[in-house]
Order: structure tokens, then C-alpha cells, then sequence
């Protein structure tokens, strides 16, 4: 099984014990995968997680003697702290995680801290150790985390997430997800109130003990469902929302992904899991499984313009989202923000923008495809020989803000099904629109008038920079192109509060109203920092 997985799926966490029968690896160790990982940012009253990692320990038994933690900041040590962990450990994922409190001398140190993990172990009687992790041939630089004097921007009654995040029931030849109970709480300390998970298709269908076996009970699916509900019974302003990233047909017959957020009925799709050779036909089209799905479960498209490498385009018939396919009924929006502000990002708002010209409702959201990688991302890079390191597409970096009733997987799904959302890397903008009858129509909703009132809010903070611009984008249904009013003397640094008097179209065709909104001077490391609204449509009289 498996043809190809190296050009398939080079995501993190790297499985690096997989090869192809008789091929040589120099990445495949006679011991776990052992690594270490903590959020890219925390908020001021949070401890520290450290996650700590152990995968194949089934097949590679190891005593984890103990774990040193070392953190600094402009080259200072700040924190050292060496943690016993007697264990001998066999499971096939083995985790923990071990809090490091800012508190006596670390209360007032915020801004970026390198941290270090050193793992201290014995396998077959022999003593090893390994900084931040076991992979043969990565950096095995320090981790970074930026602490910030303030919370995540927010406003009462927004809870911000990402929506394209992989558990550990993603799972194969080359890649794992972090654990669901994990996820939550390095999320928690970053400021996050949800995440989606979206599991591969391919992944969710094999045997719980063996990805290389397909099992049609869906055992894993299975797990995957009632692991969700048991841990959402326990959690109070925190959801997560079930899912599934399903490989399916586009209208040219080639295999794409499709979100889906809040499904308990499972969709097969293999087409381009090059788990058989020659097998690249998808079980569904976007179509049938539009058709098919539950009401209540939400449906985007899962990166619908990120480009397709040639070797996935060749061998496992690889697509992309065409704008007829973005425009089907029963799609809900598109993911256009997929851990990077990079072409594929300016190519989705561009469709977007077409398709909400063309009359259609539809909305975007942002999520980071993030398989565990909440500091760096690491892949395999030459296939067998080296695994390669960037700081894209890590867990959260990307965010939707929803506008919610209550921090639940039912009221979430209900606001991202009908655009009571935005996307963001920090600052957030958000706005209302009241018409000449006194009546008020939220980010999503539809309202009627000939004269609009904008109340707009915005906040930032130091670590995502000053607002620096606001634009105001209208478009009426048929036209070409949107148009825009750039303000750009705003009256707050780090917040907005204004009203602006907006003049409907003279037409009878329904238009609408978004926002963008910048920053600039961020003290993190999101250069400039960025927030697009979903719009409010307008009625005419």
C-alpha cells in the first residue's frame, strides 16, 4: 500500500519510521519519535504548555528519565527546571503536558521567549537525550513563544478559532496530528475558544491499531465522534467542533477538499490518499455530498485556490476549486486563509469577491490545515533523507472570529453556516448597520434601506500593531468590481469607534457592505496585521 506518500503528504508531525519495502532511510531511528512543542503566543495570564510527544513507543519501548525545560530571552537565561518523569512508556502515542507558570521573577518578562525542552531517555539500556526533538537532520532550534502583555483583541460576545485543524486520528505513513485533549489546552493559553477538526477521510476509515488497513466500521471515525462529545461535556466557555476534510470530485473530475464542520455522518473519499496504486477516483462529487449531508452541518471549501504540485496533479489527480464549483448550492463559503497571507489567499478573495458579485452569499473563514505544529511547522523534505522547517501554517495563527450566543459546538456551527464571522491574524474589526427605520443588521444578516448608519469597532493591540486603515468595500449584484472608500486618519491607535453614513445603490438589486481593516508596528511576529468582515447585504426599497 501506499504509492507515493512523501509527495502526497509532507505535513507535520513527521512519521519518519514508514519505508518503502527494501528502500533505505536515513530518517527512520530504532527508537520513538520524540518531540517537543508549546503555542507561538500566550496570553498574560497563562501558564506555559509544554507539549511533550512520544509516538511508536509500541514498537520502541523507552524510560523517559526526565525532561529539562530552559527558557531565555535575549540570549539571558530566565528559567530552568529539570522535571522527573519516571516512566516506561509503550504506548503507540504517548503525551503530557507540563505547565511552566509566570510567576516571582517571570511575572513581568512578556515579549518573545525561546524555550528549550531536553529530553533524557534510555532505550535498550542506553542513555540518549534529544533537544526539542529526535528527528535526524532538523534544526533542533529553540522554540519560540511570544508572550503578550494583553489578550487576544475581542469583543463581548466573539470567540475567535481555527477552523482546519488535524487530530491524531489523522495518522499514516508520513504524518500524526496532535492529541484532541492537547489541542484544547495549548489553544486555551493562546486566547482560543474553539477549533475544528478535520480529519482526513483516508485516515478516518482505517483500523484504530494499523494505518495501513482500511476498515469498514470506521472504528477510528467512531473513537473520533465519541472523544468530541466526552470532552465538550467537560468544557465551559471552550467547544470543539467535529469534522471531517473530505477528498472528493470537483466538476473536472479531479479530487478536492471539502470541509465539513459538525457532521456525524461519515463520507468516504480515497481518490487521492495514494494508499492503492493506480486508485485516484474519488467515492463522491462535491455535488452529491452538498446533496447528501445533514441541514445542520456546515460545508466549505477547504483551500479551494491553494495551487496543485505537479507530482499530486500527475499521480493522485490533484485539483483545485473552480468558481462554478465554489458556486454550488448547499457550500456555505470557503476557506480562503489557510495559514499563509501568500497568492493562494489573494487568489480566494478575488473568487470570493466574483461570486458575491454574481449575487451569491457566500463567506470566507481562515484555519491553518495545522497537523499538531503549534510553534514550527516540520515536514519531510527529500523523501527518506531530511526533514525541512518554516514557520507556516501553525495552529491558530490564522484565525475566524465568530459572533456567537454562547461558546458551544451547536451555536458556533450556527454562525459560521450564515457569515456571523471574520477573519483575522490579530486585529479584529467588526460592524453593524442601522437603517432609517431604526431596524440593525449584524455581520451575516440582510437589511433593508436607501440611507445606512456603519457603527464600526475595531481593537488591537502592541503585539498585532496600530490600525493604520480602514476600508469600506460595497458591491452591487452585477457589477464588475467592488468600490471602495480607503480612511486612513483613524481616530485610535489601537481602536475604532465610529459611525459612517453610507448611501444605498440606486437600484433594485440587492447589494451589500464589508470591511478591512490594518495594522502596522506590531511588536509579534505577524508583520502586518489584517482583519476582512463577511458582509451585511442590503435590501432595497
Amino acid at each position: 500500500m501506499m504509492l507515493f506518500p512523501i509527495v502526497a503528504f509532507p505535513l507535520l508531525y513527521a512519521e519518519t519510521h514508514y519505508r518503502f519495502k527494501y528502500f533505505f532511510s536515513f530518517l527512520k531511528k530504532y527508537e520513538p519519535e520524540i518531540l517537543a512543542d508549546i503555542p507561538h503566543r500566550l496570553d498574560p495570564d497563562a501558564t506555559l504548555p509544554v507539549l511533550l510527544l512520544i509516538k511508536d513507543s509500541h514498537t520502541y519501548p523507552v524510560e523517559l528519565t526526565h525532561v529539562k525545560i530552559e527558557m531565555h530571552q535575549k540570549g539571558k537565561s530566565i528559567y530552568s527546571d529539570t522535571i522527573d518523569l519516571p516512566l516506561h512508556i509503550t504506548k503507540t502515542l504517548w503525551w503530557q503536558i507540563v505547565s511552566v507558570p509566570f510567576n516571582n521573577g517571570l511575572k513581568d518578562v512578556f515579549g518573545f521567549i525561546d524555550v528549550d525542552v531536553n529530553f533524557h531517555y534510555v532505550i535498550e539500556g542506553e542513555h540518549r537525550s534529544a533537544k526539542n526533538d529526535n528527528y535526524r537532520t532538523s534544526s533542533k532550534k529553540s522554540l519560540r513563544v511570544y508572550r503578550s502583555a494583553d489578550s487576544i483583541p475581542s469583543f463581548a460576545g466573539w470567540a475567535q478559532g481555527d477552523t482546519h485543524t488535524h487530530s491524531s486520528y489523522t495518522e499514516d505513513q508520513v504524518e500524526f496530528g496532535s492529541p484532541i485533549e492537547a489541542s484544547i489546552e495549548l489553544s486555551k493559553a493562546m486566547g482560543l475558544s474553539f477549533f475544528c477538526v478535520t480529519d482526513h477521510s483516508y485516515d478516518l476509515d482505517d483500523r484504530v491499531d494499523n494505518y495501513l488497513i482500511n476498515d469498514p466500521g470506521i472504528p477510528k471515525w467512531r473513537l473520533q465522534q465519541k472523544q468530541i462529545d466526552e470532552v465538550n461535556s467537560h468544557q465551559t466557555d471552550f467547544a470543539v467542533l467535529r469534522g471531517e476534510e473530505v477528498s472528493c470530485f470537483n466538476r473536472a473530475r479531479r479530487n478536492v477538499h471539502l470541509l465539513l464542520w459538525g457532521t456525524k455522518q461519515f463520507f468516504a473519499g480515497s481518490g487521492d490518499s495514494a494508499e492503492q496504486w493506480f486508485h485516484t477516483t474519488a467515492e463522491h462529487t462535491i455535488s452529491d455530498i452538498l446533496t447528501n449531508k445533514k441541514i445542520n452541518v456546515v460545508a466549505y471549501a477547504g483551500h479551494p485556490t491553494e495551487p496543485t504540485p505537479f507530482f499530486q496533479w500527475l499521480l493522485i489527480k490533484r485539483g483545485t476549486w473552480s468558481l462554478d464549483d465554489m458556486a454550488q448550492d448547499g457550500l456555505a463559503g470557503l476557506q480562503v486563509l489557510n495559514g499563509e497571507t501568500n497568492q493562494a489567499f489573494s487568489d480566494g478573495l478575488e473568487c470570493w469577491t466574483k461570486l458575491l458579485l454574481r449575487g451569491k452569499k457566500i463567506f470566507i473563514a481562515a484555519g491553518n490545515d495545522a497537523h499538531g505544529n503549534f510553534n514550527r511547522f516540520k515536514q519531510i523534505g527529500i523523501p527518506f533523507l531530511t526533514i525541512r522547517e518554516n514557520g507556516g501554517q501553525l495552529f491558530g495563527k490564522m484565525r475566524t472570529a465568530v459572533r456567537s450566543a454562547a461558546v458551544t459546538e451547536t451555536s458556533l456551527l450556527d454562525s459560521l453556516q450564515n457569515g456571523h464571522t471574520v477573519i483575522t491574524n490579530g486585529p479584529l474589526i467588526v460592524f453593524t448597520a442601522i437603517n432609517e427605520y431604526g431596524e440593525i443588521a449584524a455581520i451575516g444578516d440582510t437589511i433593508r434601506g436607501a440611507r445606512l448608519r456603519l457603527q464600526i469597532y475595531g481593537t488591537t493591540t502592541k503585539e498585532f500593531g496600530r490600525f493604520c486603515e480602514l476600508r469600506i468595500i460595497s458591491g452591487r449584484i452585477g457589477s464588475d468590481s467592488e468600490t471602495v472608500k480607503i480612511i486612513k486618519q483613524l481616530p485610535e491607535h489601537y481602536g475604532i469607534d465610529m459611525m459612517i453614513e453610507f448611501e444605498v445603490y440606486l437600484s433594485q438589486k440587492l447589494s451589500y457592505v464589508r470591511l478591512e481593516g490594518f495594522t502596522k508596528v506590531a511588536d509579534g511576529d505577524i508583520g502586518n496585521g489584517f482583519c476582512y468582515t463577511n458582509p451585511i447585504w442590503i435590501q432595497h426599497l
